[in-house]
């Protein structure tokens, strides 16, 4: 190798460490920026979450929020894919985690309850203060309607490489993922008025049934 070449080279190195620390550190301001949007909307709802809230929670400066987000539909674009993926990260993570220990035989009741601690997290309350809004804010609704369906294809997918035993039923598994959805919405909201523990068991008990009844309509 000629000396110049080899100089080259060797001068390169040491710029790809600070390169990639610069990656992630953008990285990290983003995520930051992006929890920092979802506690205001989980704690002040949608009204309050303003660039300026945001800026104040995640304790960065104007510019680099302008540098991750030109403006609020750039931000609510990213905010709404955050909150999506990290329920799907959180539930993968503890279905998968949860099965491993499990009998294989439980697998709907795993899935069932994984779910329903799915629908109580800060991403999901966040998420729900979205689609209300959305209803009455034209430009929220034409960021967050796409977004969903196409979110809802990613779900999907990962639920059969995650639950293989509905392999070769996709419209049963879809059956049994909207009844999971709706009950447990349902449920989440009624929470405050179904203050009984055993009226909520006894709901999601039932949920089960109908998981396994659909199940065994597509398996038989």
């Amino acid at each position: 190798m000629p000396p110049a070449e080899s100089a080259r080279k060797t001068a390169a190195i040491p710029e790809a460490k600070p390169q990639r620390w610069q990656q992630r550190k953008a990285a990290m301001t983003r995520e930051v920026i992006l929890d920092a949007a979802t506690d205001c909307l989980v704690e002040d709802g949608y009204a309050a979450l303003t660039t300026v809230e945001v800026i104040n929670r995640a304790g960065v400066s104007r510019g680099a929020m302008h540098h991750h987000f030109a403006n609020r539909s750039e931000l609510l674009a990213a905010l709404i894919d955050h909150v999506l993926h990290k329920r799907l990260e959180r539930f993968l993570s503890e279905y998968l985690s949860t099965i491993e220990d499990s009998d294989p035989a439980r697998a709907i009741e795993v899935a069932t309850d994984v779910h329903w601690h799915s629908v109580q997290t800060p991403e999901y309350a966040a998420y729900l203060e979205l689609l209300m809004a959305a209803r009455t804010d034209a430009e929220l609704q034409a960021i967050l309607v796409p977004a969903t369906n196409a979110f809802e294809r990613e779900w999907m997918s990962e639920m059969e490489k995650a639950l293989p035993q509905w392999m070769g039923a996709p419209k049963e598994m879809l059956l049994a993922n909207d009844l999971a959805a709706s009950l447990h919405l349902g449920l989440l909201i009624n929470r405050p008025y179904f203050a009984d523990k055993e009226r909520r068991r006894a709901v999601r008990d039932k949920l089960v049934d109908l998981v396994k009844e659909v199940y065994r309509t597509a398996k038989p």
